[in-house]
């Protein structure tokens, strides 16, 4: 029971020590082409782009990172030739940012709603008067006569049924 439980255990501190690591293939220069827009490839970013323009912008990265650059230098040298619109992902400042807070504003603003409407709804329905009810003994007929032959139908088989 110890050593299954100590195998659980390895394996979750193991599971979350690999998603927190970036993968052993990625490389430095792919984590910088993965941030950029190809200029040549509409809707692809720089590392999945065949094109050769965006061959020699990758040879770039490369050269710039064997220089010492870091990340976010590159990228910066990237707006500022192509202005904000080549990065993969939108800046979190100015304007940018609703393009972060729209989808967040939009559920959390969907779910106050539901929330609401289900509360009204649940309002609107009308409440039953417990002393209002008839109940009625499926196994004996009714006290009043009924001319509904279905009716008696039923209650003669439920006699028959129960015995």
């Amino acid at each position: 029971m110890r050593i299954v439980l100590l195998q659980r255990i390895s394996l979750v501190l193991s599971m979350m020590l690999l998603s927190l690591s970036s993968p052993a293939w990625s490389q430095p220069w792919q984590d910088v082409a993965g941030e950029l827009m190809s200029p040549a490839c509409p809707g692809r970013t720089l590392l999945n782009c065949t094109s050769s323009q965006a061959e020699q912008w990758r040879e770039l990265i490369r050269q710039k990172l064997a220089q010492g650059e870091s990340k976010e230098q590159i990228l910066r040298y990237f707006v500022d030739i192509g202005g904000e619109g080549i990065l993969a992902v939108p800046p979190k400042k100015g304007f940018a940012l609703t393009a972060w807070l729209l989808p967040l504003f939009v559920m959390v603003n969907g779910a106050g709603l539901i929330v609401v409407l289900t509360y009204r709804w649940a309002q609107r329905r009308p409440r039953t008067d417990d002393s209002n009810m008839t109940i009625y003994n499926a196994s004996a007929p009714p006290s009043q006569p009924s001319s509904d032959p279905y009716l008696h139908r039923l209650y003669r088989e439920l006699k028959d049924f129960n015995g």
